[in-house]
């Protein structure tokens, strides 16, 4: 496990748990829960943030606060088609 702000540009992860109680209670109001998976499309070490995408919804968090989201990254995909 890791924290979101850890993950590689194009890293799939599923949210484990979000320790920073005001934040859970943020992305809780927008419906992102532990067991979403997020997907890494900008990790900015210039601008300290991190752009993901959830449910299709793109999100900007600072990374002070993705260092607070613990993830599970998914260690491979398929698909039949």
């Amino acid at each position: 496990m890791k924290s979101l702000d850890k993950l590689r540009v194009g890293e799939r992860a599923y949210i484990v748990e979000i320790s920073n109680n005001k934040l859970q209670e943020k992305l809780f109001e927008m419906g992102i829960l532990p067991g979403d998976e997020v997907i890494m499309k900008v990790n900015s070490e210039k601008h300290n943030s991190v752009i993901v995408s959830v449910r299709g919804q793109t999100f900007n968090l600072f990374k002070p606060a993705a260092e607070t989201i613990i993830t599970r990254a998914l260690s491979f995909e398929f698909s039949l088609n």
